[in-house]
């Protein structure tokens, strides 16, 4: 990623122009520097890396600025303005920290700093001294594969018993980028508290299940490490904490669902062996006895995630587990299995990372819609705008048969437990909701009043990005109650600062609309088929999701 240095003569404070380009093109961002401002620019891009910079003072014509290159420019904010932006293959951000702040002074504030750009490009700017990328600036990473509705829980009445297996669990992820650090969070869905769970984490180079002893456990240098790491080693398995215990205490999920985040993990994930370049592999072990501890939550899994497919876009999932203890000796072998408790990991990157939550009911839970169970239009469309440069993860916060009201109630509860999110994508209504004609006024007008108190929550919690899920076709749906759906859509894109997916290949556009056959799953008028989740529904996202700077 090219980085621009601006080093001046002024002491004010400092601002950060940030451009993003798709590849090939130019984004650009301008700035007025202050009266006989002497401006020094000076490309520190890394080696290796895309060095084509270009700078412009007026109309004088675009400059290259090569790697290790600088200029001083002499700037009056009554005549000049300094243009900067990236034109490369590459796509990336051009990032310039302007020490001389370049802005004009109405008395003692600085005024707008102005930013264009062209088509298909995204410019951010920002204050501070520090550069950063706008709307990527999180280098953690949540990775939630299940949904929110794990046998057909419901909360305000007394959810549902949990396993009384006494086991250890084994789950090997992929990440989505190198990564330096993680953690475990642990979801509580059950009447009882959890106590006593035990839990311990290793990188592997391998996913392959094909030798037994190898199983959810550390490959590195192609050997297995079934056993602690030693101190000074990376060869096993290492420790994780909550608040510096050994076991998390995860209150009883009576009206909402609890959550335990463990303590950072510094570790380092480790090229992949078995496939050259595939995406790094993590090995996760709990163990937890209900007799003492409580039981646990679980949901199912399935074997046709175990190794990457078209479908899962590589982003494999591994369950394991043994009625037994195989934490306090990790050389336990486990068994595949077809089930895993309630757990998922935080990556933390050295890239700037997303972290996108789908919330919405069974068409973004996607327990039955596709033949993996798991690989939902979120699923996938998270995974085809993820690179190594800008890992996107996915959250899965579906609910199925679960209103707007509940399901939006679970999204509040996993983010203030701490979990990342930087982008919502959600549904402020639901099929679920219903469309009785005698109250259908109020129910969208409940919908509207939801989707503000979404974009007021994503601003008082740092979510920078918000993408509306409109209403899908409904076949059950009149005329007079499909035209509700219909303005609610359009009012959605209305709303400023958000986007609103678009799916038109979906209905047929009659009155009242009707779904596409081969896009509708089992002729229900209600869900997406896997055609169209993976022609129509996860591409818009994959793109929604490339236009963030």
């Amino acid at each position: 990623m090219p980085e621009i240095n601006i080093i001046g003569q002024t002491t004010t404070a400092a601002q950060t122009v940030a451009v993003t380009a798709a590849p090939t093109s130019a984004g650009t961002a301008y700035v007025n520097p202050r009266a006989s401002s002497s401006v020094t620019i000076v490309n520190t891009t890394a080696a290796g890396q895309d060095a084509d910079v270009q700078y412009q003072l007026n109309a004088t014509g675009w400059k290259r600025l090569g790697r290790s290159e600088g200029v001083t420019l002499a700037a009056n904010v009554a005549a000049d303005t300094l243009y900067f932006r990236r034109n490369g293959a590459d796509p990336g951000t051009v990032e310039v920290s302007m020490e001389s702040a370049p802005v004009i002074s109405a008395g003692s504030a600085p005024v707008a700093i102005g930013v264009t750009t062209g088509p298909g490009n995204a410019v951010g700017l920002g204050l501070g001294a520090r550069m950063r990328r706008l709307g990527v600036d999180s280098i953690k990473g949540a990775a939630k594969w299940f949904g929110n509705t794990i046998g057909g829980l419901t909360f305000g009445t007394l959810p549902v018993n949990g396993s009384a297996y006494r086991a250890t669990s084994g789950l090997l992820m992929v990440a989505e980028a190198p990564f330096y650090a993680l953690q475990l969070v642990v979801v509580n869905q059950v009447n009882n508290a959890i106590t006593g769970l035990r839990a311990i984490a290793g990188v592997t180079e391998s996913i392959d299940t094909s030798v037994a002893a190898n199983r959810c456990k550390p490959v590195i240098g192609g050997v297995a490490y079934g056993a602690m790491a030693a101190a000074g080693s990376v060869n096993g398995f290492y420790p994780l904490t909550w608040g510096g215990q050994a076991t998390p205490t995860i209150p009883a999920s009576v009206t909402s669902a609890q959550f335990a985040v463990s303590d950072i993990l510094p570790v380092n994930s480790v090229p992949r062996a078995d496939v050259p370049g595939a995406l790094p592999a993590v090995v996760i072990r709990v163990d937890q006895i209900p007799a003492t501890g409580g039981n646990y939550s679980f949901v199912l899994t399935s074997a046709a995630m175990r190794t990457a497919t078209a479908a899962n876009r590589g982003r494999v999932v591994q369950t394991f587990n043994t009625g037994a203890d195989a934490l306090t000796n990790p050389n336990v072998n486990l068994n595949l299995s077809g089930d895993t408790p309630l757990i998922f990991p935080i990556f933390h990157y050295a890239v700037p990372s997303l972290t996108v939550a789908v919330c919405g009911d069974s068409t973004e839970q996607n327990d039955s819609l596709v033949t993996d169970v798991f690989t939902s239009w979120g699923y996938r469309g998270c995974a085809d705008a993820s690179s190594p440069k800008r890992p996107v993860n996915y959250l899965n916060l579906g609910s199925s048969s679960k209103t707007a009201p509940e399901y939006w109630a679970r999204c509040q509860e996993i983010i203030a437990a701490g979990v990342p999110v930087d982008t919502l994508v959600i549904g402020p209504a639901s099929v679920n909701d219903g469309y009785t004609i005698g109250t259908i006024a109020r129910l969208f007008s409940d919908a509207k009043s939801r989707a503000m108190e979404i974009v007021r929550f994503c601003r008082a919690n740092g979510i920078s990005n918000l993408i509306w899920i409109p209403l899908l076709p409904f076949n059950s749906n009149t005329t007079a109650q499909d035209a509700y759906r219909l303005e609610f859509n359009a009012w959605l894109a209305t709303i400023p600062g958000t986007t609103t997916l678009n799916f038109p290949a979906l209905g047929n556009g009659a009155t009242p609309e009707r779904w596409v056959a081969t896009m509708n799953f089992s002729a229900d008028g209600i869900h997406p088929s896997e055609l169209a989740i993976d022609t129509v529904m996860a591409p818009a996202l994959t793109a929604a999701l490339n236009a963030i700077a």
